[in-house]
């Protein structure tokens, strides 16, 4: 399993084409062999191959707006395709489908014609989950999160380790419960307090059981591990914080 970087962890530092070149090189120097491209402006498909081949960090997925992938599906398609990442992804849901079992419904509908287009075309569609989804509906059984997985076998899901803890979940658990075949990268954060979820640390530092978490992770064959830190930039340090992250993480993946 890679240990990848979440960009959005760093986006205080990327905001031209050259920021995004060095804080790449940064990360790499620290360890991380890949990246994931959330958070960074739009600078140009063109321009993001380029720089991610310069520095040798390949892109291995994404998350889009949902309005694009939704709308302007074909151009995302084309743009992927440009700097070589098979996997578009969507950070959330929208608030207004949230909450109740009617609401997933109407998102689950919006998302097929998508989610087909990106099939078609030989790339993958990738869910990523807060806490939310794991909370029970207002208006019937279960959660958001069980009801994807039983319903959309051709998703993949990106699941957010601290969310799903957070969620009440056992995230080892759950990556065996996604399996192999819909789990390819996963995110990895961490939390010190387990009522809010504004205590987010660099990985290692919090309550987050990662050990057992690689565990499942090399069971299933998760490819990628990306460290995302959301509040890495309110520090003031986000590279200080990835390297922490990095520091901690590399000896458990390579053992």
């Amino acid at each position: 399993m890679k240990l990848g970087a979440q960009l959005y962890s760093v986006r205080d530092r990327v905001t031209t084409p050259e920021d995004l070149r060095t804080t790449l090189t940064e990360l790499k120097k620290q360890g991380y062999v890949n990246a994931q491209f959330s958070g960074v402006p739009l600078m140009g498909a063109e321009v993001w191959a380029k720089i991610s081949e310069e520095t040798g960090m390949p892109i291995v997925c994404t998350h889009m707006p949902f309005d694009r992938i939704v709308n302007d599906t074909d151009s995302l398609i084309a743009e992927h395709k440009i700097f070589h990442c098979s996997v578009i992804g969507l950070g959330g849901m929208p608030n207004e489908y949230r909450g109740t079992l009617a609401g997933l419904e109407k998102f689950l509908e919006i998302m097929k014609e998508p989610v087909k287009k990106i099939r078609a075309a030989g790339m993958n569609f990738s869910y990523h989950n807060h806490w939310f989804e794991f909370e029970s509906f207002s208006d019937a059984e279960g959660c958001a999160m069980d009801v994807m997985l039983e319903r959309c076998p051709d998703w993949l899901f990106l699941l957010d380790v601290a969310w799903a803890q957070f969620g009440k979940h056992s995230a080892a658990e759950y990556i065996r419960k996604i399996g192999s075949s819909r789990i390819v990268n996963v995110h990895f954060k961490d939390y010190t307090n387990p009522d809010t979820w504004n205590s987010l640390v660099p990985c290692g530092g919090g309550l987050v059981p990662f050990e057992e978490i690689i565990k499942a992770c090399f069971e299933v064959g998760v490819e990628n591990a990306l460290v995302e830190q959301d509040t890495a930039p309110d520090t003031g340090d986000s590279i200080g914080q990835m390297a922490k992250s990095a520091e901690y993480l590399l000896p458990l993946l390579a053992n």
